[in-house]
């Protein structure tokens, strides 16, 4: 686990120290990344069968999708493979008109399936919302690639005092997922979600802080 949040911190800074566990017991080095790995913002990644692919923010001046996704068998060659949706989905652009772009996408894998987290948002406002996607595979060749809308999993309004962007799944040592999430306001947050529905639970609705800054 140490390794691969190495990875992701540094990955797209052009070199990487690649652990132990990716060299077969060689000695770690420092490598060069190639391909298509300019503007890859927000990274996380995950692998099925002998792909790694890497899910992301669209911050580069080309824009033919939202949330693009790079692929690599290797971890040091990549292509730019497919994007996770063509356009912003219209009940994103009615539940949040001035959304632009979709933000920070978290594969995870839990219950028998993928789960692509992602945030909607305007910069600089808390009027934001993450919304869940749900896949058997994530090889696009496989007759059960099928990207399923699960919707709104939780949203922050101006009066919340937290910023619902950002998410992050993490599963705890008893196998339950949780979301955390957030930035500015008050800091960064949690919520218990349902294994079976990948959505929030409905037996812990409590918000858990877990960081936060003086201040603004």
């Amino acid at each position: 686990m140490r390794s691969l949040v190495i990875f992701l911190l540094l990955s797209f800074s052009f070199t990487v120290l690649v652990g132990n566990d990716a060299l077969d017991g060689q000695k770690p080095e420092a490598v060069k990344l190639d391909g298509d790995i300019e503007y890859t913002h927000d990274p996380s990644i995950a692998k099925d069968g002998d792909t790694w692919y890497l899910f992301a923010t669209a911050n580069g001046p080309v824009r033919k999708g939202e949330l693009p996704i790079r692929c690599s068998q290797d971890l040091h060659h990549w292509r730019l493979c497919s994007y996770v949706f063509d356009k912003i989905p219209d009940w994103i652009k009615q539940e949040s008109p001035n959304t632009k772009e979709l933000w920070a996408p978290d594969i995870s894998y839990f219950n028998g399936e993928y789960h692509l987290y992602y945030a909607f948002s305007v910069f600089g406002k808390n009027t934001s919302g993450i919304a869940l996607l749900t896949n058997k595979t994530l090889n696009p060749s496989s007759p059960d690639f099928h990207w399923v809308d699960k919707g709104l999993v939780l949203r922050s309004r101006v009066e919340d005092n937290f910023n619902a962007i950002d998410p992050n799944l993490v599963i705890d040592e008893k196998g339950r997922p949780w979301l955390a999430f957030g930035s500015f306001w008050s800091g960064i947050k949690m919520r218990q979600i349902d294994p079976k529905t990948g959505l929030l639970s409905s037996e812990n609705g409590k918000l858990y802080s877990l960081a936060r800054l003086p201040g603004h």
